[in-house]
């Protein structure tokens, strides 16, 4: 199982909206074949394994990092190439809580007379599919807020200066992970003030930390770009974000009653999709718009600012992780701003915490990475 975790790594960043697969083959304790899934619409790893084992199938345990679909999405299912090879005994990792699935992989390989364990590894095969995995238990993306700080908690200097807080290795390291995420969000805010691009413009030649990426793509491409624009500012702005290759979706607000202004229906569709949101309390609401996103197959979504965006996702209990770069400086100011804003606490047991915290050195920055435990509400 560790081997076909380790294969099912290979797909990263490539497969959504599919799960990370991998599948060994093992007979008379020797390993016959091996497959990953690699793009959404080829054919699963168990198949892959299947087809390079051949008649060396018949009588084997095959290994696999997710429970085999039984259904016929974009490919056909795979408990059926599987019985009809003569597989013996199939050993998976997490069950698939895709209800096409869900159990039922499980049942249709033991109605074909294999015996079946699952379970096996399954920590590290949740770990492996944590965006496939969120998106079908939670019917949103998984979601990681991002941002590099000072020593004193500060993200920009007094008058929103921010470039550089962390050092080129640490930036580079987070433009891998746009390589690997689905799409990329930031507030309006930080879109006009930072002007920045949203681009994936990671040096493959430079060394990463295993412990953030035990696979990266062997290529490069852009993720889906969101900017949070209740009114539109960004587009009235004219910001280069939408100078970039591909489209950018714009959350945006219900168009005022009465207004005349053809603004949404001057904008160039090429370029960019609105998406109307419902507010809550003024704000886009969060909840809304993420369900929007996984139904567009979109299952993971790196939010890298500003502060008011990060105080409304942690609000709405919307994050699964933090990644936070420490840079060895310091800016002081009372306006300069911090990571999170909003209304804040008042009791340090009301704090949101880090579980499993990694605490990495690249260069002179520390980079703090953990999951996100809420407080609880009783």
């Amino acid at each position: 199982m560790a081997r076909a975790i380790e294969l099912a790594w290979r797909g990263i960043g490539r497969n959504s909206p599919n799960p990370l697969v991998g599948c060994v083959i093992v007979r008379d304790d020797e390993t016959v074949a091996e497959g990953s899934h690699y793009y959404p619409d080829i054919e699963h790893a168990e198949i892959v394994a299947l087809k390079k084992a051949r008649e060396k199938a018949k009588g084997a345990t095959l290994y696999v990092s997710i429970e085999p679909c039984c259904h016929t999405g974009r490919t056909p299912p795979c408990c059926h190439s599987i019985i009809k090879a003569g597989i013996s005994k199939v050993v998976y990792g997490v069950n698939d809580p895709d209800p096409r699935v869900n159990g039922g992989g499980h049942r249709a390989l033991a109605d074909g007379g294999i015996e079946v364990t699952g379970g096996v590894l399954e920590n590290e095969c949740r770990e492996l599919n944590k965006f496939f995995l969120t998106a079908k238990d939670k019917n949103r993306p998984f979601i990681l807020l991002k941002w590099a700080m000072t020593l004193d908690g500060k993200i920009a200097t007094r008058i929103g200066k921010s470039q550089w807080i962390s050092g080129e290795r640490s930036r580079n390291a987070t433009h891998h992970l746009r390589n690997i995420y689905d799409a990329v969000l930031a507030g309006h805010t930080t879109v006009i003030i930072d002007n920045p691009s949203l681009t994936c413009r990671a040096d493959q030649a430079v060394p990463l930390p295993e412990e953030l990426f035990p696979a990266v793509p062997g290529d490069i491409r852009d993720p889906v770009r969101i900017v949070i624009d209740t009114f539109g500012a960004t587009i009235a702005h004219q910001c280069g974000i939408y100078d970039q290759p591909g489209k950018t979706i714009v959350a945006i607000g219900p168009e005022p009653a009465g207004d005349d202004s053809n603004f949404r229906d001057s904008i160039d569709k090429e370029k960019i999709e609105l998406l109307e949101c419902p507010l809550t309390a003024g704000h886009i609401d969060l909840g809304f718009l993420m369900h929007e996103l996984v139904e567009r197959d979109i299952q993971s979504v790196l939010v890298e600012g500003g502060s008011g965006v990060h105080a409304a996702f942690l609000d709405n209990g919307l994050a699964d992780e933090i990644l936070c770069v420490v840079g060895p400086k310091i800016f002081g100011g009372d306006t300069a701003p911090s990571p999170v804003s909003g209304a804040g606490i008042e009791e340090v047991t009301n704090a949101v915490q880090l579980s499993e915290p990694k605490h990495l050195r690249i260069d002179n920055d520390l980079m703090i990475h953990g999951k996100v435990k809420f407080p609880s509400k009783d």
